[in-house]
């Protein structure tokens, strides 16, 4: 973190604001501009082969491609997407959300860099951004159809079991897509993840610790028992027990056998 703290610092004023709402507004724009025909959308998608033959423009159209769904579909996806992002920089700032999509676009390009005969797109950077989100924001409620509650840690969740599915039987391409988006969540949060690791096994040690500590009490019989009648703090909760001053010893009674009792003297 010490590193990021003092990038930070150096790299401040090149911070670019608003670079989601600019990402927003260029998927809707090519959106547009492809339902009328006036774009073929394998024209921006990132291809290295192409890219190395040429068309250097890939390296940044493929960001403003928008998902291959129904309107509406792209239109909810678009507004979660500028959701999230403000939110992360409202939270993070700037700099920090233009370092994180940076590096998420650098490792994306990586990838189509190692498999250069495939077509990328930018589903994993978007996912990344979630992730994040849902890491700051564990118990924010999406409300799925506008009806069903679900906390974003669930969804996030799904998502980390989605990326596992990929590795698992994707193909070369997706497989190093997915895992670029968890290097790039790590890079940003594997830190803040071991000092929470840290901290719980803290928290667990500190209950068992305590839950010995209340067996061996347990363990070790009533706190009060009357040595006349066996009655004891366990089975008679709100008995009033005392002990003797004249007795030899601690020797504990109830309130029955305070003032009734023989006095016990130590044997000599």
């Amino acid at each position: 973190m010490s590193f990021f703290r003092s990038l930070e610092r150096r790299l401040q004023p090149l911070a670019v604001p608003h670079v989601i709402l600019a990402i927003v507004a260029g998927q809707t724009f090519f959106y547009l501009a492809i339902m009328i025909g006036q774009v073929d959308p394998s024209r921006l998608w990132l291809a290295w082969a192409l890219v190395a033959e040429g068309e250097l423009w890939r390296l940044a159209s493929f960001t403003l491609v928008p998902p291959n769904a129904k309107w509406y579909f792209i239109a909810f996806a678009l507004y979660v997407l500028y959701f999230l992002g403000s939110a992360l920089e409202q939270e993070w700032g700037t700099l920090r959300l233009n370092l994180f999509l940076l590096t998420g676009w650098a490792l994306t390009v990586a990838v189509s860099s190692l498999v250069p005969s495939s077509v990328v797109g930018n589903g994993f950077i978007g996912g990344s951004v979630f992730l994040a989100f849902a890491y700051l924001n564990p118990n924010y409620t999406f409300y799925i159809f506008f009806i069903l509650p679900v906390k974003v840690k669930w969804l996030a969740l799904l998502t980390w079991l989605y990326f596992g599915y990929v590795c698992v039987v994707g193909g070369a391409a997706d497989r190093l897509l997915a895992l670029a988006s968890a290097g790039n969540f790590l890079a940003f949060f594997g830190a803040s993840i071991v000092r929470d690791l840290k901290s719980g096994k803290r928290h667990m040690d500190g209950q068992m610790r305590r839950r010995s500590v209340e067996k061996e009490a347990a363990g070790a019989g009533p706190r009060h028992r009357c040595v006349v009648c066996a009655k004891n703090s366990e089975t008679h909760p709100h008995e009033d027990f005392r002990y003797c001053s004249k007795c030899d010893g601690d020797q504990c009674y109830c309130s029955e056998h305070l003032r009734d009792h023989a006095h016990i003297e130590e044997t000599r």
